[in-house]
């Protein structure tokens, strides 16, 4: 099955997701996050701001803040689907840009490099238990990924997790997914397929 006809499946799903089970699972989520070695061990974590039928990140940045972690959130480029992060304290700092997406306003925060990042939950779609995942179709994340060495995490719903997805050649996959349901060991999954 091709990646828009999988994208666009998922994304019917997502829709149909009643607001009562959206915050149950995701409170589940953020829960099995935020126990996560690589959790617990990094200081600066990347993260995106969420908007309905994501899984919700808002109660995740305020733990992290409580628990002292610098919180860096991308904002993209359109002309190079590139992407920037910046710290953030508040929500205060943020600005609505195109699609009513939240991202930081550069004039109120500092941009944090990569290399600096010790985590970055990357999003998704639909992902495969190996951590190979259909984005939104920006291309921003794959681009990212290839120039990032830090820990990543995706956060899905269960639904969101299926047996097989397309790759391409320049697909990075992610090293663990938590659902609602468990933790997804990815990186110990392509161990055992090769």
């Amino acid at each position: 099955m091709s990646k828009s006809i999988l994208r666009n499946d998922m994304k019917t799903k997502l829709a149909s997701l009643n607001q009562d089970s959206y915050l149950t699972y995701s409170t589940v989520i953020k829960n099995r996050l935020l126990i996560e070695e690589s959790v617990k061990d990094a200081s600066i974590i990347g993260i995106t701001i969420s908007s309905f039928p994501e899984v919700n990140t808002e109660g995740i940045i305020q733990h992290l803040w409580e628990l002292g972690k610098t919180v860096v959130v991308p904002k993209c480029t359109p002309k190079d689907r590139s992407m920037t992060f910046y710290k953030i304290d508040s929500y205060e700092q943020l600005e609505i840009v195109y699609m009513q997406l939240l991202e930081p306003n550069p004039l109120l925060t500092v941009a944090v490099p990569a290399v600096e990042i010790d985590l970055l939950i990357v999003p998704g779609i639909v992902y495969s238990k190996t951590g190979y995942r259909i984005g939104y179709g920006g291309g921003y994340y794959d681009r990212f990924l290839t120039n990032y060495a830090g820990q990543t995490i995706s956060l899905a719903f269960d639904f969101q997790v299926v047996d097989e997805v397309v790759r391409d050649v320049f697909d990075i996959p992610v090293n663990k997914i938590v659902t609602n349901k468990e933790v997804i060991p990815c990186k110990q999954n392509r161990e055992k397929e090769v």
